[in-house]
């Protein structure tokens, strides 16, 4: 057990607020589903049932007991008056505070002005249909009901409970789950008879693992078994990588086949499975979410890939991938190719089974370590921990809004229409090799101004912006302070997780002003807080300038510079940085965010930083791009490291020796190396309407996906991710074949067109030499006098003061 310095689990009833953790302290909850009758039909009148964890800290878990309460869907409703006709016995409202004046034209504090509580689930769907046909034949507008969530989340909203109070990580009961098809014929197919689960891993974070699989048991038995243990191992989540669309999706259809129940509801019941999807960044992935009753789903792929969206420097989302990014990978872990599952089944089922074991420990260590912010997420916000995890940030924030508006009985507003006009200050006013360099930035800009500002929405009556809005941040300094003060490793996880559960939300809500569908949005407050942070960041750069010190990129919170002359070292550079904060306004801190030997600056927010460690760190996809293949992301990488050192000998050497390489077939690691991989983002039928239609042109991605498509009956969905590389010239549709089917020996790469890629990744660093004859010298292989480094210069370019005076935004 961890030292007396472990942090106490959160509880409310220690005084925490109720705008932040709901009015109701009751601690270990950890799971809730609306109950349904025998047909799987919600029951008359609707229950909750409650799961309610007991004795955290015993070895097993403690017992858990459950518990059915009467639970009354409710909505908010512009005019109750829009129910006229719909049963009066089937609902009652209650009219909210509105003593703000409505205002129809921007949305008004007071526009959801009833709640109304319904009977039964039935009665709910029914009063939506009502209004819908009400407001049809008025031509009115279709926004007067705001939906508060599904029945797990309105019963949270409407009690003040939230889960997990009162609890840490470590004690919810977390399963992994992974299973391995035979399929010696392409990739599984669960409608076919032969391609049969064959092994089903299971372990969780109890030390318990087992091993179910084909050599002791019929599919149909295995299949039974698995449902048995889970039910028996009774998780409060189950885990996996790429569960929701792999696995639990396979296991319900191999169930199907067999006539087995897959009741691993806690109630026994079968999971419901529907259609969801999640953006991440620029990419929206379509998957079959799945509903278990009393249970969680973490796939950990989305938490991969949510944690990708702010690094950006991951090769891959894949499982294995992940856990060598992480460090998870033992040294002994075992590795089998997809395509070779079926063949060392048949020759080495030892070997599979190691595999298939190997795979959900990687996933309990990727789960672990990447779910904890979740977990105390899930204890502020009226949601499920599954629905937590797949949610968008705005989603948390308005809920945590509209429950404390319940809670006070006050009309709740209409999200305003209109956008944000005003953006983050971002800038670069040297380029070239620099240093030494560094990185001072606003700690928490955007929610320090707001409070320092008292920025609020306009239509928040009850003033819960900023007083969320504080409380948090309190939390999130005493959680850090206390993670610096102990010594405990157990101890400092538990609170890093806290502290970016509160960093995440905080961050948020910036975001939530200039977002237009959220009901507290307010586009001119958002705007003044970006014309605020403009304003600081121009404070730091004319202090910087009479100090005598070199600004080289301004960045939304933070500056890189080289400091003043006499101000070198880790001490006196840290003790600038605390000068320059204490001469900022009251409020506003910086921080000293590093130091560094050299930086590559390039463009805005596109460069490269060499620590004193002799790492280096990269920001922006200008220099390395995730759609270059990964020789020339490699070549990026080495190049830039010797442009910070100056070895320009070193650079003409580099660009020989890779282009040697591709004349030879020499890749390091085979296809993986050249091959180009794209995210389907839509639907090959979508795809083929826009070709036909003249809308876009045809492209290798999704004329690969149709190829494998016929070649598995595996069908292709938006979000499927297809690699493939070139074997001839033409148009890349034409000429591109699928990675998986590039022979080492016996490559048909074409190699012109790979020359070319490494002469277009090369032609990004002209802007660091004095004229382009001289880079085309470096990344050349003609040279009839022989190559001489020492007529070669870098160049490092700095606009005019005056200039960067006019440039800068007000």
């Amino acid at each position: 057990m961890p030292d007396a310095s472990y942090p106490a689990p959160l509880s409310v009833s220690d005084g925490h607020d109720t705008a932040l953790y709901g009015k109701d302290p009751a601690e270990g909850l950890v799971a809730l589903h609306l109950v349904r009758d025998a047909s799987g039909r919600e029951a008359e009148p609707a229950r909750m049932r409650l799961y309610w964890r007991r004795d955290f800290d015993h070895p097993d878990g403690g017992t858990v007991e459950t518990e059915d309460v009467p639970f009354y869907p409710f909505m908010l409703i512009h005019d109750a008056e829009l129910l006229r006709g719909f049963g009066r016995e089937r609902f009652r409202y209650q009219r909210l505070d509105a003593s703000v004046k409505v205002d129809d034209d921007r949305g008004g504090q007071a526009y959801f002005r009833d709640l109304v509580v319904f009977t039964s689930v039935r009665a709910y769907w029914d009063a939506v249909r009502h209004v819908e046909r009400a407001t049809e034949s008025e031509k009115r507008r279709p926004d007067e009901i705001y939906f508060a969530g599904n029945p797990e989340q309105l019963y949270l909203m409407q009690t003040g409970r939230t889960l997990f109070k009162g609890m840490a990580f470590e004690h919810i009961h977390r399963l992994q789950l992974d299973i391995e098809v035979y399929a010696p014929d392409g990739f599984p197919q669960p409608e076919r008879p032969e391609h049969a689960v064959i092994i089903v891993a299971l372990s969780d974070n109890r030390g318990w693992s087992r091993l179910l699989h084909a050599q002791d048991l019929s599919e149909k038995a295995l299949l039974e078994e698995t449902v048995r243990v889970i039910q028996e191992r009774d998780p409060d989540v189950i885990e996996g990588h790429n569960i929701y669309g792999f696995d639990f999706d396979y296991l319900l259809k191999r169930c199907q086949l067999h006539g087995v129940p897959f009741a691993i509801g806690r109630d026994r019941s079968v999971p419901r499975q529907f259609p969801s999807s999640m953006r991440f960044a620029e990419r929206m992935v379509d998957f079959p979410a799945l509903d278990i009753a009393g249970r969680h789903v973490i796939d950990t792929l989305f938490q991969v890939m949510s944690f990708d969206v702010f690094k950006r420097d991951l090769p891959g989302y894949g499982l294995k991938v992940a856990a060598k990014y992480f460090g998870f990978a033992d040294e002994t872990r075992t590795y089998v190719e997809g395509s070779d599952i079926a063949r060392v089944w048949d020759e080495d089922p030892a070997r599979l089974l190691d595999y298939a074991l190997d795979d959900v420990v990687e996933t309990e260590r990727l789960a672990r370590h990447l779910s904890g912010s979740t977990f105390y997420l899930t204890q502020m916000v009226p949601m499920p921990y599954g629905q937590t995890a797949r949610t968008g940030p705005a989603s948390k924030i308005e809920a945590l809004f509209v429950r404390e508006y319940l809670r006070q009985r006050q009309a709740l507003p209409r999200a305003a229409w209109g956008s944000q006009t005003i953006g983050g200050y971002t800038d670069v006013f040297v380029t070239g090799v620099v240093g030494p360099v560094v990185y001072a930035d606003v700690e928490s800009l955007y929610p320090s101004i707001m409070l320092q500002y008292d920025v609020r929405p306009e239509d928040d009556a009850l003033g819960v912006f900023p007083d969320l809005l504080r409380k948090l941040t309190e939390l999130r300094f005493e959680t850090k302070a206390a993670m610096k003060a102990t010594d405990d490793a157990d101890a400092r996880a538990e609170l890093d997780a806290r502290q970016t559960a509160y960093k995440n939300i905080i961050n948020s809500f910036y975001g939530n002003l200039a977002f237009s569908l959220a009901l507290f949005n307010d586009f001119a407050e958002a705007d003044r807080v970006a014309a605020t942070g403009q304003d600081l960041l121009r404070q730091i750069i004319r202090l910087v300038r009479a100090d005598g010190g070199t600004i080289i990129e301004v960045d939304t919170d933070g500056v890189l510079f080289i400091p003043p002359e006499g101000i070198r070292g880790d001490a006196q550079e840290r003790a600038y940085v605390r000068t320059l904060s204490g001469r900022m306004p009251e409020g506003i801190r910086i921080g000293f965010d590093g130091r560094f030997q050299k930086m590559l600056s390039y463009k805005k927010k596109n460069y490269a930083l060499l620590g004193y460690d002799g790492r280096i760190k990269f920001k922006g996809s200008s220099l390395v791009s995730r759609s270059t293949e990964r020789f020339g992301r490699r070549f990026v990488r080495e190049a830039v490291r010797l442009l910070l050192n100056e070895d320009i000998q070193g650079l003409h050497d580099l660009y020989l020796a890779q282009r040697d390489r591709i004349l030879a077939h020499d890749w390091t690691d085979g296809v993986v190396d050249f091959q180009r991989t794209e995210t389907l983002k839509n639907t090959v039928e979508a795809y083929e309407a826009d070709v036909q239609a003249g809308r876009r042109t045809r492209t290798a991605s999704y004329e690969l996906a149709k190829q494998r498509a016929a070649q598995t009956g595996q069908p292709p969905r938006k979000g499927d991710r297809i690699s493939y590389y070139l074997a001839g010239p033409g148009p890349a549709f034409e000429a591109a074949r699928l990675a998986d089917a590039w022979d080492p020996d016996a490559p048909d790469e074409h190699t012109p067109f790979y020359l070319d890629r490494l002469d277009q990744v090369a032609a990004k660093f002209v802007p660091f030499f004095e004229t382009e004859h001289q880079h085309r010298l470096v990344f050349s292989p003609e040279d009839l006098f022989g190559f001489d480094a020492a007529g070669i210069r870098l160049a490092r370019t700095e606009r005019a003061l005056e200039d960067v005076e006019d440039d800068v935004p007000f």
